[in-house]
């Protein structure tokens, strides 16, 4: 027994050091303008690094979704009809993207904002 000791101390410190590590996780909610004007309730989020999750309500009849693009990353959430969640999920390093609509026409008409990851 005294000679397994050191290594059952050896794997609860390395047991430890992975959880300390382990990325985290982040759930964003934003929602289209119900009322059919090309933008989201929010123009600015903030996430930690690790996974992130951005949930898009759409009470609006014009279809939607949510995207997020920036430092190489591009994921695309499925487009959905009023009463809609579009879901993206992406693991972002520290840095600025960008959340938008990838419906065409929407983002340039203002559906976006930025996701500030740090």
């Amino acid at each position: 027994m005294s000679r397994l000791l050191p290594i059952v101390c050896a794997l609860l410190v390395l047991g430890a050091s992975v959880a300390l590590a382990a990325p985290t996780a982040t759930r964003l909610g934003i929602s289209a303008d119900p009322h059919g004007a090309m933008r989201y309730d929010k123009t600015a989020l903030r996430a930690k690094p690790g996974r992130v999750t951005i949930a898009m309500r759409n009470p609006s009849v014009i279809p939607h979704n949510v995207a997020i693009r920036g430092k190489g990353v591009k994921k695309l959430g499925k487009v959905v009809l009023k009463g809609g969640t579009s879901t993206v999920t992406a693991t972002l390093k520290p840095g600025r993207y960008v959340f938008y609509c990838s419906v065409p026409g929407h983002e340039q008409a203002g559906m976006k904002g930025v996701l500030t990851v740090r």
